[in-house]
């Protein structure tokens, strides 16, 4: 699958999360907010990357985002870990997602999952059926760009 779209939005958004830095002055909200994205990006990404491994095996593939706004699980990473740690950790479960992705056949990006959303708090939004392939454009056209756009507001404020 073809995903130089979604590794340009990715480059940005690192781009941004390195610029930041552990020690760049930002009000607690803003910091607060930043070290949040970061660890929701990452484990979104290896909640992706398991279940594109379920597709490559036949089976049906959910990917259900609670455990990436599980606040519990976020403050526990963002309590065991540096700016500088999360940025790497984005960067890893990036290029595992990626590698997980390029390696889809064409059935395998035209193949239906389930999208499980909820919200911040973990609660139940909604499910979505779509293919893998809209499932990766709505990423680089929209989720990854939305990130790297907040952390540029972050840098700006």
């Amino acid at each position: 699958m073809d995903v130089t779209a979604l590794a340009s939005a990715y480059e940005g958004l690192l781009t941004r999360a390195e610029a930041i830095g552990g020690s760049t002055p930002l009000g607690a909200e803003t910091r607060a907010d930043v070290e949040w994205r970061l660890c929701h990006i990452a484990l979104a990404d290896r909640i992706i990357a398991t279940a594109a491994g379920e597709q490559i095996e036949g089976r049906a593939a959910t990917v259900d985002n609670r455990p990436s706004m599980d606040p519990v699980r976020i403050a526990a990473i963002i309590d065991t870990t540096t700016h500088a740690q999360r940025v790497d950790t984005v960067r890893r479960t990036w290029a595992e997602l990626r590698s997980v992705l390029e390696s889809f056949t064409p059935d395998d990006a035209r193949a239906q999952l389930t999208l499980r959303m909820h919200d911040r708090n973990g609660e139940y939004v909604s499910d979505a059926v779509l293919s893998w392939r809209t499932l990766v454009e709505l990423r680089a056209a929209q989720h990854i760009p939305g990130y790297r756009d907040a952390l540029a507001e972050a840098l700006a404020a």
